[in-house]
């Protein structure tokens, strides 16, 4: 989540760090805000250590971000993710108890907008929390969604706002919006980088999904450009989960003792997923070193390193 204080001069786009379970009643901020919901089975964890500081209602142990994404890896069964996926998948009830798809017995089964909603939800919290005078519900809010969402989805959307409180959004399509992004890292050298009759390919590679749109550049009065946005690729269920995927299957195959168990395959994807990150970070390594736990082996057993 980003904002602007629009009462400054000179408006600059800030990254509100967000405040998120980490660990059982710890507590931390991150950059973002992982899609990922977990709820949590009875007595599964000590009373309060799933509750954020700005929730004072009681409620089931249920909670997002950092702390579901990584310990629902080792309870699948409790784990919801993709919602922003099931969100535009017409052939389903969107407003179902779907989620968590093939979930465990006694967990409270969610629609993908309630889902979102939670998301909203948190966002809200965190903020008026630490801006209790510029409560969220009064802001101006602009929610990205992919590209290839129908209206349907687009509407299901606004809905999960307005559950969360937000009633003033406007949508904006994820690769518009980060070609907006890149328009602001130019400066005011960015017209120089354009000019009429270019054709700008944008590939928005998310989580879960990716979005591709085509931007058509013409003339405009006075020497300057317009966007035209002209065509915008089919939806496409892939993205960094899929890398994080691909690079776990890589090395199960370096390896070389066959399929890893199911206790060694989630430690690995999350393991796998920081390399992802590292490597295409700035700066990245020229190599890391993966460590697999051995197979049978004890809490101080051995390891398989790559």
């Amino acid at each position: 989540m980003s904002y602007v204080d629009t009462l400054e001069k000179i408006w600059v786009v800030r990254d509100f760090a967000i405040p998120q379970l980490v660990g059982a009643a710890q507590i931390e901020t991150r950059d973002v805000l992982p899609s990922f919901h977990y709820e949590a089975a009875e007595n599964e964890f000590a009373a309060g250590a799933t509750r954020m500081s700005w929730e004072t209602e009681p409620r089931a142990q249920a909670f997002v971000g950092v702390f579901a994404r990584d310990h629902g890896a080792e309870v699948p069964g409790r784990l919801i993710s993709s919602a922003k996926s099931w969100l535009s998948h017409s052939g389903v009830d969107r407003t179902a108890g779907l989620l968590p798809w093939h979930g465990a017995a006694d967990v409270q089964k969610l629609s993908p907008v309630e889902v979102s909603s939670r998301y909203l939800a948190h966002f809200r919290g965190a903020w008026d929390a630490t801006h209790p005078d510029h409560p969220l519900g009064q802001q101006d809010i602009v929610l990205a969604v992919p590209a290839s969402f129908d209206e349907v989805a687009r509407e299901l959307t606004i809905q999960a706002a307005q559950r969360a409180g937000l009633a003033r959004v406007v949508l904006v399509e994820e690769p518009q919006a980060a070609f907006y992004a890149w328009i602001d890292s130019q400066g005011g050298a960015w017209d120089r980088q354009v000019r009429a009759g270019q054709t700008i390919l944008v590939c928005d590679v998310g989580g879960g999904t990716s979005d591709f749109t085509l931007i058509r550049v013409r003339s405009a009065a006075k020497g300057g450009v317009l966007f035209h946005r002209v065509a915008v690729g089919e939806h496409l269920i892939l993205g960094g989960d899929n890398l994080d995927l691909a690079l776990a299957h890589h090395v199960e195959q370096r390896v070389g003792t066959g399929k890893l168990q199911p206790r060694q395959w989630g430690p690995l994807i999350r393991i796998c997923r920081q390399v992802k990150e590292t490597f295409l970070g700035s700066h990245p390594p020229e190599r890391l070193t993966v460590s697999v736990a051995a197979p049978g082996a004890k809490l101080n057993g051995g390891s398989l390193q790559i």
